[in-house]
């Protein structure tokens, strides 16, 4: 590395490194799209799935509903039934059979119509529970479409933008010499975009440990390009 201009290789290192930090917050934020779409999506499948719940108990309390009404209309027809053999009886004994057999089923339709009305309560609660989800779905439905319209948007300038920084990375990176170029490259591709940082005082920039005496000296005469011992960073003075 001797032989590199080491200030004129780091003026243009430093260019291309505030394009790569550009860069890497470009995909970093697009890289988070899919996860955030992926959770807006398990929140309007939740809520999907308690719509279809709450529209299965309402179907339910129907079937109920109908099979106790059913019921009713059972007994009712029975005491029709009995009402009118009392007139046809002969003996005390049948009338008296009959008759207990009618308060009987009298009192079982009493029971059938309280659960009945417990049915309908019910029935009046989810009601009202399956419009509110309703509503709530439609809510969130135009939440996940206006978030995602709103994604998409920004993945498209995201994705433009990135082709522009790309473009200008290109040309600056070409006027690094090649031996420069593939040790920032190098370091780049581990160090989350930051593979140059500054010396603060005596210590490296980004990890903020004190450089050796001998590796300070090397960075004043800018002979030669100079990696942090601990972090591995291509440091520089100002």
């Amino acid at each position: 590395m001797a032989t590199l201009n080491i200030p004129e290789s780091l003026e243009t290192l430093k260019k291309a490194q505030d394009l790569d930090r550009e860069i890497y917050t470009a995909r970093q934020e697009l890289a988070f799209f899919p996860e955030k779409i992926h959770q807006l999506t398990l929140d309007l499948e939740a809520e999907k799935s308690r719509m279809l719940d709450l529209e299965k108990q309402l179907k339910d309390i129907q079937v109920r509903q109908r099979a106790k009404e059913g019921e009713l209309a059972e007994k009712e027809g029975l005491i029709r039934k009995y009402d009118a053999q009392l007139a046809q009886v002969k003996t005390n004994k049948e009338y008296a059979s009959l008759q207990k057999e009618i308060d009987s089923l009298k009192a079982d339709c009493s029971m059938v119509e309280d659960s009945i009305l417990a049915i309908l309560e019910e029935g009046d609660q989810l009601q009202r529970a399956v419009r509110e989800e309703r509503n709530r779905l439609a809510e969130v439905e135009k939440e996940f479409e206006a978030r995602k319209r709103e994604f998409d948007a920004r993945g498209e300038v995201l994705k433009a933008h990135l082709d522009e920084l790309t473009g200008k990375r290109s040309g600056v990176i070409s006027q690094v010499p090649e031996e420069a170029r593939r040790l920032y490259e190098k370091i780049l591709d581990k160090k989350e975009g930051l593979a140059l940082v500054p010396l603060v005082g005596e210590a490296c920039g980004a990890c903020r440990i004190d450089i050796r005496p001998q590796l300070l000296n090397e960075l004043k005469l800018k002979e030669a390009l100079v990696v942090c011992e601990h972090c591995s960073r291509i440091l520089y003075t100002d």
